[in-house]
């Protein structure tokens, strides 16, 4: 391993910012998504189909895991050397599973809330 492998270990230089910060508000939004289908299911308004919301749940869960997991990983990086290559490839990954999750959770709560309104 030469050291144009390794991420460099200067302070004032943060690799992968951007994508922290996505990872970080991501989560954010998993959580507030979450709340807001709990919110949703008080029993007061329209009634959905549980096993929609089990589906619309894990998915949102699964974005914020990955995403929490994710910036986690890039944290690591002020404290231990990592091969550049090997992390660029699981921030590609994680931010394109991590985003089809949250997408998938959100268009199927969207689909669950319309269906259950217009009944």
């Amino acid at each position: 391993m030469t050291e144009d492998e390794t991420i460099s270990e200067r302070k004032d230089e943060l690799p992968f910012g951007r994508a922290y910060d996505y990872f970080k508000h991501l989560t954010g939004i998993s959580l507030v998504s979450i709340g807001g289908v709990f919110a949703f299911m008080d029993g007061t308004g329209a009634t959905f189909d549980p096993r929609r919301v089990i589906i619309v749940l894990a998915a949102i869960g699964v974005a914020g895991v990955i995403s929490l997991l994710m910036a986690g990983a890039l944290v690591t990086i002020e404290v231990k050397t990592i091969v550049y290559a090997k992390l660029a490839r699981q921030v590609r990954y994680g931010l394109i599973s991590a985003t089809f999750f949250l997408a998938i959770g959100l268009g199927s709560f969207i689909q669950t809330f319309a269906s259950a309104i217009l009944k």
